[in-house]
């Protein structure tokens, strides 16, 4: 992978992980609600198994994209070709 393309696939990856936390941000409510309703003995407002699940995923994929931008860092990018010129 050249220099440029390094830099690209960061940037991706930066976007998606950026993403992701947003998203366990997003339902962090959703959490609390199922532990208060939990702490009063209520009914669960939520599926607690299905939202533990899709919030790990997210948790996955973070870890995943972080694995890859070490790989990233630590590649030796190869010489980029200079443009033909017409």
């Amino acid at each position: 992978m050249t220099q440029n393309e390094i830099t690209e696939r960061k940037n991706e990856l930066y976007t998606e992980r950026m993403n992701l936390e947003s998203q366990l941000s997003k339902s962090d409510y959703k959490v609390i609600k199922c532990a208060e309703a939990q702490a009063a003995g209520s009914a669960m407002p939520y599926d607690a198994e299905a939202l533990h699940a899709e919030r790990q995923q997210w948790r996955d994929r973070i870890n995943e994209i972080d694995d890859e931008t070490a790989r990233l860092d630590a590649l030796e990018p190869e010489e980029e070709l200079p443009a033909h010129e017409s």
